[in-house]
């Protein structure tokens, strides 16, 4: 019953993750050049409901996260300038880097490639690594608060995205940002077993560390397979021929983003959809350094 459960909410997310194709690399860059922020609220979209949703569940039927963290340390800084640098060089997060999959550009398959070598390589080098830690996410000290503050926020960035989408019925407003759907098969795969990324079993699978082989990995395909199937589905599947260029530079912007995400408790989808909205303090400082050093890459280094 576990796989089948997981297995839907995979698919569901992966399909979700192409239709809304959000990625923290395109966000910013549609902010710097554009000037427009719809992006960046769809992502702060996520972050209010997942917060909602786990303060529900605590609330509701006393479900506590067991929050891994990593300590704060020099790692963190390096950790977030490594994402940030490996996004832009990529020009595309790890999530973005799924869409772009998606869209049937099989030059970013070399990125999850880099991603892989480079963790193995990293835990085979005779380096520090991050003290890992169980931290204590206020997020879950208040959960009244942080339930009530993050409710309103969703209200009010619903009102915006349906404003701009004034021709959708009120059952389809919930939809308009796919972020969404996205955080709720989330948070459901976090009830029902752990945080569930495709970037954490790339890293479990280097490590030779997966729990269950078999089903995560039969999960991480299903996830790519859901979307490539939502490309073709939005039209905008079209096989890109494999350039050495584009190869070379998704395969070092996985390596950096591979890396940066061992410093750290995980890549940008962990951090992104865990980490920063339960405010852990590792994940919140990374966040603002991957996003700082995105932002510095495309105004600096056009």
């Amino acid at each position: 019953m576990y796989i089948l459960i997981s297995t839907i909410l995979v698919v569901i997310m992966g399909v979700f993750v192409k239709l809304g194709n959000t990625c923290l690399f395109a966000s910013t860059e549609q902010w710097i050049n554009h000037n427009n922020p719809s992006k960046y609220l769809e992502i702060v979209n996520s972050w209010f409901w997942v917060i909602v949703l786990i303060t529900s569940l605590q609330l509701t039927i006393g479900f506590n996260v067991l929050i891994q963290s990593f300590a704060l340390s020099w790692m963190t800084f390096l950790g977030g300038l490594l994402l940030g640098f490996g996004a832009y060089i990529n020009k595309a997060c790890a999530v973005g880097t799924i869409s772009r999959i998606g869209d049937g550009n099989f030059n970013y398959l070399f990125t999850p490639i880099g991603m892989l070598i480079s963790i193995f390589v990293f835990y085979h080098l005779p380096v520090s690594r991050p003290q890992q830690i169980t931290e204590t996410s206020v997020v879950t000290l208040y959960p009244v608060s942080f339930f009530i503050v993050s409710l309103v926020s969703i209200v009010f960035l619903l009102i915006y995205f349906s404003s701009k989408n004034k021709d959708l019925h009120i059952s389809k407003k919930l939809l308009v940002v796919p972020t969404t759907v996205v955080s709720i098969c989330f948070v459901l795969l976090l009830l029902i077993n752990s945080p569930w990324s495709y970037t954490q079993v790339i890293c479990d699978f280097a490590l030779n560390n997966l729990m269950n082989e078999t089903e995560n990995l039969f999960l991480f395909f299903i996830f790519f397979l859901a979307v490539i199937i939502a490309g073709f589905y939005m039209g905008s599947f079209k096989l890109t021929r494999f350039k050495l260029k584009a190869v070379i530079s998704c395969f070092f912007g996985g390596v950096l983003i591979g890396w940066g995400s061992q410093l750290i408790i995980g890549s940008h989808d962990s951090i992104t959809l865990y980490g920063f909205p339960l405010l852990l303090t590792s994940s919140v400082i990374a966040m603002l350094i991957n996003l700082i050093t995105i932002a510095g890459c495309i105004k600096y280094f056009r």
